[in-house]
């Protein structure tokens, strides 16, 4: 049994071999055939559309390929068949007029093609055909109009240190685009979702707009710029003033003095006083004893009052 298997195995080797040496033969003839004979060859170019203006969209449905008959002797095409091309031609359409309400341009495509064919196979190569000859780009025009740009979304630092000095987004108001029904009622952008990673630096972030089908936005991002560095603590004492007495009331707070703990920025220990916080009782928010809960605030958001 053991050597009928033995025999079984060198056949099937040996007819396995043969096999591969008539596929490979053949092969390299039907190779030097192709590169010796003309013969035609289809090749579809994706359409790049570039500079359109903000405040213009493309009404129709624009072509998105172009499809080119050529004949050539094949030698120029191994190097496209046989390397990844992500072949596109590009139409400029910067020559739109924006401020038109609509209209349509027609762009002839002969010179651009021969071009990009040229380019990629050669001057030998012979453009039988291509379709479309023409294109044309129905368009129309956008309202827009100009809003601030608001940040509210929390922007998070790792702990001993802390936010320094004002976040001011660049630029600091957007150009918004679409039709007037649709931003009309839009008064400014606000950046909710900022999510970043806790800082332990100062670090600029890119914001990217997010556009729809309905609203655009130039530009289409937005750089803010977060101050960040060490914290410390610093006390300060503060007098606490009285709101809300009623005429003829002398109200006064006992103590008379609180003092405050502040995580502040080792840059600004030295200018941080009294004057940038308040504290304060309020008469109407007083308890059965005649007892308040002091409420302090801060001219500056990002003291943080532990």
């Amino acid at each position: 049994m053991d050597l009928l298997q033995k025999i079984a195995k060198r056949v099937f080797r040996k007819q396995t071999a043969i096999f591969l040496f008539f596929l490979f033969l053949s092969a390299n003839f039907w190779l030097m055939h192709s590169i010796g004979s003309n013969k035609e060859i289809i090749v579809v170019y994706r359409i790049d559309y570039i500079n359109l203006p903000n405040n213009v969209i493309i009404a129709n449905s624009s072509q998105k390929d172009i499809t080119v008959s050529l004949r050539d002797n094949k030698t120029s095409f191994l190097h496209y068949l046989f390397v990844k091309q992500t072949p596109a031609i590009t139409i400029d359409l910067k020559g739109i007029n924006r401020n038109a309400k609509a209209g349509q341009k027609t762009y002839s495509i002969d010179n651009i093609v021969e071009n990009t064919i040229k380019k990629d196979f050669g001057h030998r190569v012979e453009i039988i055909n291509f379709n479309p000859k023409v294109l044309i780009v129905e368009y129309s025009t956008l309202s827009s109009k100009k809003v601030p740009v608001i940040l509210k979304g929390e922007i998070k630092v790792r702990n001993q240190y802390i936010i320094s000095d004002s976040i001011i987004p660049t630029p600091q108001e957007v150009t918004i685009y679409g039709s007037w029904e649709k931003i009309k009622a839009i008064d400014a952008v606000e950046i909710t979702d900022l999510n970043n990673d806790s800082l332990d630096k100062t670090t600029e972030i890119y914001y990217t707009l997010r556009s729809n089908k309905n609203i655009t936005f130039s530009p289409k991002g937005i750089n803010i710029k977060v101050p960040v560095e060490k914290s410390t603590e610093k006390n300060i004492t503060v007098e606490i003033a009285c709101k809300n007495a009623p005429n003829g009331l002398d109200m006064k707070a006992f103590p008379q003095e609180v003092n405050i703990v502040l995580l502040v920025p080792l840059s600004k220990f030295n200018h941080i006083t009294a004057n940038d916080l308040t504290a304060y009782v309020d008469y109407e928010k007083r308890s059965s004893d005649n007892k308040c809960i002091v409420e302090l605030t801060s001219k500056d958001s990002r003291l943080k009052i532990l």
